[in-house]
């Protein structure tokens, strides 16, 4: 599997056509890795297992502070928060990357993490399950109720890409790997495991998402793609001038992120068709949606000598950045949940909580 080349790196590309590959895939590929490790550098280790701490005195007091080591992605679901965790290195036997659950109800780490047998990336939860995706093409199924891997599957010749997301009933993965002959959408399914479709000719699909029944895709090739889950067939597509970095689907509305040029993007969710543009600073990437607002990591954080610890709330109503919020370390993601926004900071190895009709000081 190749990391997704468009989050970490924001290195620029050219315009592709979907259906054509991109060139100089290796490359990028390695300046992932190496944006991953000067992003998780200064990330501590150790999970105290401890209560949630107070905040030190150097860091904002901001939401509840939860101690997990090197937190990278979270996602939310079936009755509990969960945090791929991730050192500044590729995962290995010797320093594994993990998947951890947190208890929304006490703010605690609960049971032991889960070991990925590989280089994990993204989460997804969804039919009693948490699915992680590895760089080796791999997906993982781990039980929710027990936290024991159930399934590791693999579906050669293509190879799972780094995102997921779970929707209809099905995980669906967006392929971006350069081992694969085109970017692709698979549909698996929960109660066999097994792949059901591929959708292929796509270009390079490092964000995924599902809502108002369809899949939609932002195309790092510079495409938003609206996809029939049932036929798995194109039923919109939207022509963008940039390689997007993030798509969400809200109940009147889906976003998407351009990290690159600052900007978030509205589309129609029937006909895919921007009809809302609106620059923001610093730039969103990957948002999420939840209690009204879009909330989003800075773009900045992913530029590999920016230190950003900042979280935006934006209002939907006017695309304007309404709140920012400073962490004390760096932000990789957000994720919304049991009424709340969850923050992981890998370089504080913490998971911010945050409740989200708070206004804190610490903002600018």
């Amino acid at each position: 599997m190749e990391p997704p080349l468009g989050c970490p790196t924001l290195v620029r590309r050219r315009r592709v056509e979907p259906g054509q590959r991109e060139p100089g895939s290796s490359w990028l590929r390695g300046r992932l890795r190496l944006a991953v490790v000067v992003f998780l550098a200064a990330a501590t280790t150790g999970c105290t297992g401890q209560p949630p701490t107070t905040t030190p005195s150097r860091a904002p007091s901001i939401g509840i502070r939860i101690p997990v080591p090197q937190p990278f992605r979270v996602a939310a679901g079936a009755g509990s928060v969960w945090v791929l965790s991730r050192g500044p290195m590729p995962c290995s036997p010797a320093a594994p990357c993990t998947v951890a659950r947190i208890d929304p109800g006490s703010n605690r780490l609960v049971g032991t993490p889960t070991r990925l047998p590989a280089d994990g990336w993204d989460l997804a939860v969804g039919a009693g399950s948490v699915w992680a995706t590895q760089f080796d093409g791999r997906l993982v199924r781990i039980d929710a109720g027990t936290g024991q891997i159930r399934a590791r599957i693999s579906a050669r010749p293509i190879y799972f890409g780094s995102v997921v997301t779970f929707g209809g009933g099905f995980v669906w993965t967006g392929n971006d790997d350069e081992r694969n002959h085109s970017g692709s959408v698979s549909k698996i399914d929960p109660a066999t495991n097994h792949v059901v479709g591929n959708l292929t000719g796509l270009g390079s699909p490092q964000s995924i998402a599902f809502g108002h029944g369809a899949v939609w895709v932002a195309d790092h090739a510079g495409w938003l793609v609206k996809i029939d889950p049932a036929r798995l067939k194109v039923i919109a597509r939207q022509r963008l001038d940039f390689g997007p970095h993030g798509v969400v689907v809200a109940p009147h509305a889906v976003y998407v992120a351009d990290a690159h040029g600052g900007r978030l993007l509205q589309a129609d969710p029937e006909t895919a068709k921007v009809k809302r543009t609106a620059e923001l600073s610093p730039g969103p990437i990957t948002p999420v949606v939840g209690a009204g607002a879009i909330w989003s990591s800075s773009a900045e954080a992913w530029g590999g000598t920016s230190k950003d610890d900042r979280v935006l709330r934006i209002d939907p109503a006017t695309l304007r950045v309404v709140q920012v919020l400073h962490l004390g370390g760096k932000v990789p993601s957000v994720a919304f949940g049991f009424g709340s926004v969850w923050v992981p900071v890998g370089t504080g190895s913490v998971v911010v909580r945050i409740a989200p009709a708070a206004r804190n000081r610490a903002t600018d």
